[in-house]
């Protein structure tokens, strides 16, 4: 599969003072990339969410604190 665009895997990105961890990209409805980012509360579970590249590149670009993650 085609991984155009900016990778941002494993990148922590703050939304609301809440850290998400980009945590997969995947390409939706044949056209454009998807982003899921997943944060752990407090009692060890998983929320998440889905954005797309330009909502994901909107949130970095107002502000948000990105720390990148090397793996």
């Amino acid at each position: 599969m085609e991984t155009k665009g900016i990778d941002r895997i494993g990148h922590i990105v703050n939304i609301n003072n809440v850290e998400w961890r980009v945590a997969q990209k995947v390409r939706r409805y044949g056209r454009e990339w998807q982003y899921t980012l997943s944060h752990e509360t407090v009692d060890g579970t998983y929320e998440s969410m889905n954005l797309n590249e330009n909502a994901l590149e909107q949130i970095i670009k107002s502000g948000s604190k990105r720390i990148d993650i090397d793996e």
